[in-house]
């Protein structure tokens, strides 16, 4: 598309000098264009011409490749660095099954101080299993470990 614009630029350039004020001294009169025996156009006609030529020239010698920028560096960063962690022991939290038991619920009477024996008044209740967290203590072995 640039290249038919600028040839139709060129080709209207080189139709519009012999009738324009280019023709010095002979003021543009229809009947008298062009040669008339002593100098011709003149030197706007030779530097249009000129700059017509070197447009058109151009245009039509330059079939441009296309240029490609060379890619880009590849940046690696460093490895992380490995570090030995020894091992150590640690606590965590299990699920323990605590079995049903049969437990004695007592019952005191309110303003007496006296000393209970463990069986009197007082009645069996039965708790039903269930699980409790229990705390234990585990070893966990050393390892490598990544830092960075």
């Amino acid at each position: 598309m640039k290249k038919l614009i600028a040839i139709m630029l060129t080709v209207g350039l080189f139709a519009a000098v012999p009738g324009s004020a280019f023709a010095e001294g002979r003021g543009g009169f229809p009947g008298r264009g062009g040669y008339s025996g002593h100098g011709g156009f003149g030197v706007g006609g030779f530097f249009a011409g000129l700059l017509g030529g070197a447009i058109l020239g151009t245009v039509l010698s330059h079939a441009y490749e296309p240029v490609y920028a060379p890619a880009p560096r590849v940046y690696y960063a460093p490895p992380p660095e490995q570090v030995w962690v020894p091992g150590r022991y640690g606590t965590r939290l299990e699920r323990q099954w605590v079995p049903g038991h049969w437990e004695v619920e007592r019952l005191s009477r309110r303003g007496e101080d006296d000393e209970d024996d463990g069986y009197s008044r007082g009645r069996r209740v039965w708790v039903p299993g269930r699980y409790e967290e229990v705390r234990k203590r585990v070893w966990q072995p050393g390892h490598w470990e990544e830092r960075g």
